[in-house]
């Protein structure tokens, strides 16, 4: 089967540039030269790259790997056009173990709640799974930057720290 889709005729941009990759709907190809290593499918491309899965193991793999697109407007072709893709480039690491995956956790969401995520996610083309793990690492990040990300190790030394100067005043007295 030939697509007729030539990746090195694609727009692209190296891996430590994905900051600059448009937000579109796409399917992406991880190049290492002439070498397709790994496609994928996304409605937000930049956003997809920023924190993609196997992203420490395509920066092992050497300074010369970029990303390229193919943007596709019909968000609903996206998994047939990704699948045909794959079945003909056969990438490299597509359909291999991560060994760098993310660590998995279950939730027990109210029915409400797990229905508009559910919808929000096939709007938006993911499984839920994935938007539900954006969402909560978007939240921990954003408490991190406001300065309300407390830990319990982080608690105790800080009420350590403030027995250790109570103490201290005390023993000034």
């Amino acid at each position: 089967m030939n697509t007729g889709i030539d990746p090195l005729l694609l727009p692209s941009l190296p891996l430590n540039e994905r900051s600059r990759l448009p937000k579109c709907s796409a399917i992406y190809f991880v190049m290492q030269n002439e070498d397709v290593l790994y496609i994928g499918k996304t409605i937000n491309l930049a956003q997809r790259l920023t924190a993609h899965n196997r992203y420490k193991q395509f920066t092992r793999l050497g300074s010369e790997i970029c990303i390229a697109w193919l943007e596709c407007n019909d968000i609903k072709l996206l998994g047939q056009i990704e699948d045909a893709l794959i079945a003909h480039f056969k990438p490299l690491l597509n359909g291999t173990n991560n060994p760098d995956a993310s660590k998995r956790v279950n939730l027990t969401l109210p029915d409400v709640v797990y229905e508009d995520l559910e919808a929000w996610a096939e709007y938006q083309g993911r499984p839920t799974a994935n938007l539900a793990a954006y969402l909560v690492e978007s939240a921990i990040r954003e408490a991190k930057e406001k300065g309300e990300f407390r830990t319990l190790e982080k608690s105790n030394k800080e009420n350590q720290n403030e027995t250790s100067s109570s103490s201290n005043d005390k023993k000034d007295k």
